[in-house]
């Protein structure tokens, strides 16, 4: 057994009353003033070097040439951004003013307000225009990112993120359910409390095995929560236990209809039957009904072009907004405990490597060549997404490097519901309604998954 650091956050639901909710409030409006603050700076020199590559394509070049021989400029980061701001805050606004109002300071939001809480957004925005220059020139993997876009109030998560000095922590727990967050701005540090219990971090802590070194506070519908970031050193296994060892490799199959259909059984709760077709939950589906009935009354509340809305209209948003967190946290629930099971059970685990984002396209196609079954099509994305293939398959990914668990893989137009996994004979009529493989070389008759499953197992190689 070896000890590993790695970097790992505890997640904490908050109970705060109005004062401390007034406080996370101001704290989160700094952190997205200051995103936008450090945004706009990038955007401004962007927009210089986009200027001096127009004014090449106007003289005759093309657009290659023209982004190949446009003036350099130099692009800011982090440190100039906050030097630039530095220079300007506290300046009284110049601009025009409307009947009643007085002048005010710029960029007031980083009074009352810890100066880490918007150091951190510059350091945000940074990376995110980095990620999108790297993307623009190739220097990035994947797909096309684009510009950053700004924090627009009452539409983008309310958060924020402090780090502090390991050596002179600033954030530490004061009792099992409280945490103090500095303060900052002539504000004295202020405690939230927890809705559970942090004994088993505060004890990683007090036996020097995790380190805190930052916390992100941020709300989701009616509630605020603490992810605290660790550094934790974390004892991992050489290899699985015997009891892994001996139960060897297991192949998934993901899909809408079942969720995980496996080659062997999981046992999912102590004391339940083991299955080897897990049923998909359908969380949105379950909540739908709900939701579109509180859509529609947000809907109908709302005052089109008003920059002040209702109490009601503020009302059913909330309704909408804390549906929504429970599908979500219903939804995390389930890929938690299926993910852990899975690394828990078996030496291997052999997934199938789905292109999520290319099954859920669009079917509309055209104008000129019009989609068929648009709204079918529609539905069936909903439901792929709503079984979150992806964050299911990174889960298990990491939880298998905590118990020294295999990962195998099947390329990603593998056919592994069209092989048989007795014989190796493929069917190429099957179709989508064909919920049974039968195969014409050896008579097999299976469950079409579990073929699936049998095929991912026997035909995976592993990665890791």
């Amino acid at each position: 057994m070896t000890t590993t650091e790695i970097m790992r956050a505890f997640r904490f639901a908050l109970d705060v009353g109005p004062t401390e909710a007034a406080i996370l409030r101001r704290y989160a409006t700094a952190s997205r003033c200051a995103y936008n603050f450090a945004h706009a700076f990038f955007l401004a020199h962007d927009q210089m070097w986009e200027r001096g590559r127009n004014a090449l394509m106007a003289a005759g070049m093309d657009r290659k040439e023209a982004t190949a021989k446009a003036p350099k400029v130099r692009r800011p980061g982090r440190n100039q951004a906050q030097t630039f701001w530095r220079a300007t805050r506290g300046q009284q606004f110049v601009g025009p003013l409307r009947e009643g109002d007085e002048r005010r300071p710029v960029f007031a939001w980083w009074e009352m307000v810890n100066n880490r809480a918007y150091y951190t957004a510059f350091e945000d925005a940074a990376v995110a225009w980095q990620n999108h220059m790297n993307s623009r020139t190739g220097r990035r993997a994947g797909a096309m990112m684009g510009q950053p876009h700004f924090k627009a109030q009452g539409r983008c998560r309310e958060s924020f993120r402090i780090v502090h000095a390991v050596k002179n922590p600033g954030i530490r727990f004061t009792g099992p359910r409280r945490l103090r967050i500095p303060g900052g701005g002539g504000q004295p540090p202020f405690t939230v409390r927890l809705h559970q219990k942090a004994s088993r971090l505060i004890r990683l802590i007090d036996a020097g095995t995790a380190v805190i070194t930052s916390v992100t506070i941020a709300r989701h519908a009616h509630r605020w929560y603490a992810s605290v970031l660790c550094k934790v050193h974390q004892h991992i296994p050489d290899q699985p236990t015997r009891r892994q060892r001996a139960a060897g490799r297991v192949g998934i199959d993901l899909g809408v209809k079942t969720l995980l259909a496996l080659t062997d059984p999981l046992t999912l709760n102590p004391g339940e039957t083991p299955l080897t077709l897990i049923g998909n939950p359908r969380h949105l589906e379950s909540t739908a009904r709900k939701l579109v009935r509180a859509e529609r009354q947000m809907a109908r509340r709302r005052v089109k072009g008003a920059k002040q809305q209702s109490k009601g209209y503020y009302e059913a948003k909330d309704r909408v907004a804390k549906l929504k967190a429970q599908i979500t946290m219903r939804r995390a629930t389930t890929l938690h405990l299926i993910s852990k099971r899975l690394v828990q059970q078996y030496d291997e685990v052999a997934l199938e490597t789905l292109h999520v984002k290319g099954m859920t396209g669009s079917a509309k196609g055209t104008v000129d060549q019009p989609g068929r079954n648009v709204r079918a099509k529609a539905g069936l994305n909903r439901s792929i997404l709503d079984a979150s293939f992806g964050e299911l398959a990174r889960q298990i990914e990491y939880k298998a490097r905590w118990h020294a668990v295999g990962i195998a893989r099947v390329p990603t137009h593998f056919a592994s519901s069209r092989l048989c996994s007795n014989c190796g004979w493929k069917d190429t009529t099957q179709t989508l309604k064909d919920r049974t493989f039968e195969c014409k070389e050896c008579s097999m008759v299976l469950d079409r998954d579990v073929n699936a499953a049998r095929n991912i197992k026997k035909h995976a190689v592993r990665v890791r």
